[in-house]
């Protein structure tokens, strides 16, 4: 992903320089590009550590890892690296390879999961890119592992895969794992060319060319176009005697399963749209499965979810990775997107508290959250992950989500409230339509 879609040159490499400096070490970006260059370079927060440490300074990871992020994701005072990275290839291009391809691309990348799905909602390329495999998914790169996992994803043998990546690690294990693999030159090195501020020897482009790459692209991807063959065009013409609409119990159930491990949590997770409202929910918080039966009975959605998390750390990788893993559930059971009301909303009271949910199944993934929570914890769950929790299901689910608590004193009533309305406006929007057809003006709802 980084350096071939998303241009990182200000926000990763900017943010290692700015945390070594909160140290007291100070790190130049021609040293952060040799040592991405000399490989085992996949985790930048290990990278800035390791080079601090080369200069005398020894920090634990955690530690490095939080001044990291709180330059590159940004604070109420600061704002965030990451706002500054792009997009590098033009639209068209992306098309055209996905295109080529047939569809069955995936994302590798050494992000966690949370900043691949956000880079790719800003740039609208959720629905080009459903298979990522990120962070603590696999062994980091040159590992052979990550690549395996995609190929197996997309549905392809890895003998018939080609890995792009900007660094000798990207090379390395798409090689190992029996892929062609090609390097791409980062636009801020295809720039230093051009000015003749360094040398195509002196550069990444031997370093990609050393660890075995089959080529090495410019910026853009555009020279990849000159690798993949084109699709041919075959129109066929067929005329079929119309079937009469099925009912609505002929028609196939709307379910989802979505299997996710990480180094941090377990989960595996099936959704029946169709359903009665059966639960069967164990996350290990408490109050979260409370919250998620309340979405299954009055959304009238069969779930079950299991989920073994690091709950001796705290709360936040098991209620973040429960929604991820619910909302993907739910995306594979809308499928297509079609036939179906798409719009739906409802209030709904818990004794003094009321709540609204908006629903659109957009496509488009967007959270607007607001509780009104007055207190830190509800059980062993704190506030916030709720909050985070509803906003993880939208990304993954691909929705706009609004949910605001209007009234309430009780942070009980006011959560319990909130989850109910999901479940209900949930309910109507995915509710069947057979004169909806692709229920948006654009033709296409994917």
């Amino acid at each position: 992903m980084d350096g071939v879609l998303a241009s990182v040159g200000r926000s990763f490499n900017l943010a290692i320089e700015r945390t070594a400096a909160e140290f007291g070490v100070v790190l130049t970006q021609d040293e952060i590009a040799i040592e991405k260059q000399a490989g085992n370079a996949n985790n930048d927060w290990i990278l800035t550590q390791r080079m601090m440490a080369a200069k005398g300074v020894e920090k634990d990871l955690a530690t490095v890892t939080q001044v990291f992020e709180e330059h590159y994701q940004g604070t109420p005072t600061r704002v965030g690296l990451c706002t500054t990275e792009v997009l590098i290839p033009s639209k068209g291009v992306l098309q055209e390879i996905i295109d080529r391809c047939g569809g069955k691309v995936a994302i590798l990348t050494g992000r966690p999961r949370k900043d691949c799905l956000k880079f790719l909602q800003l740039h609208d390329l959720l629905p080009w890119f459903p298979h990522c495999v990120c962070m603590g998914d696999t062994k980091p790169k040159p590992s052979p592992e990550g690549v395996l996992l995609a190929a197996k994803l997309i549905g392809v043998e890895v003998t018939d895969c080609i890995m792009i990546g900007d660094t000798p690690d990207d090379v390395r294990a798409g090689k190992a794992a029996g892929a062609r693999a090609y390097g791409v030159i980062t636009p801020e090195e295809e720039a230093e060319h051009y000015l003749g501020i360094i040398n195509e020897t002196a550069g990444m482009r031997q370093s990609l060319l050393t660890a075995g790459a089959d080529g090495v692209l410019r910026p853009g991807l555009g020279e990849l176009l000159e690798v993949l063959p084109k699709r041919p065009v075959v129109i066929t013409e067929v005329t079929l005697p119309a079937a009469p609409p099925a009912s609505t119990s002929e028609r196939a159930t709307r379910t989802g399963k979505v299997e996710r491990q990480t180094k941090e949590t377990k989960i595996a997770v099936e959704v029946n749209l169709d359903g009665t409202g059966q639960a069967n929910i164990h996350t290990g918080i408490g109050f979260l499965d409370h919250m998620l039966s309340q979405l299954a009975k009055h959304g009238r959605f069969d779930i079950t979810l299991q989920c073994d998390g690091d709950l001796y750390i705290d709360d936040h990788h098991t209620a973040e990775d429960c929604a991820l893993a619910l909302g993907e559930a739910f995306d594979k059971a809308l499928g297509a997107r079609e036939g179906i009301r798409r719009f739906g909303s409802a209030h709904c009271p818990l004794d003094e508290a009321l709540s609204r949910v908006i629903v659109d199944i957009s496509s488009r993934p967007h959270a607007v959250v607001d509780l009104q929570f007055t207190r830190e914890m509800i059980g062993t769950i704190s506030c916030e992950m709720l909050q985070h929790a509803l906003e993880s299901f939208a990304l993954t689910c691909r929705i706009t989500l609004h949910v605001h608590n209007l009234h309430g004193t009780n942070n009980h009533h006011k959560a319990e409230s909130a989850f109910k309305a999901l479940g209900v406006a949930l309910r109507d929007a995915v509710a069947r339509d057979a004169s909806a057809g692709v229920p948006s003006t654009k033709g296409v709802l994917a």
